[in-house]
């Protein structure tokens, strides 16, 4: 194999692995943009005020 070869393969796993570690970053940092329980928007800074039973 020559030098071409290599360098090709090593960029071709690098890649491989930087989606991977793409991919599991998204999952970490998943943001919820629409509340899955009432189906509204989510606003950034949004305090909810305390649930009281």
């Amino acid at each position: 194999m020559d030098t071409v070869g290599k360098n090709e393969k090593m960029i071709r796993e690098y890649i491989q692995n930087q989606l991977q570690e793409d991919k599991l970053y998204d999952q970490m940092s998943l943001k919820e943009f629409i509340d899955p329980f009432t189906g509204e928007p989510v606003e950034e800074g949004k305090k909810k005020k305390p649930f009281k039973g």
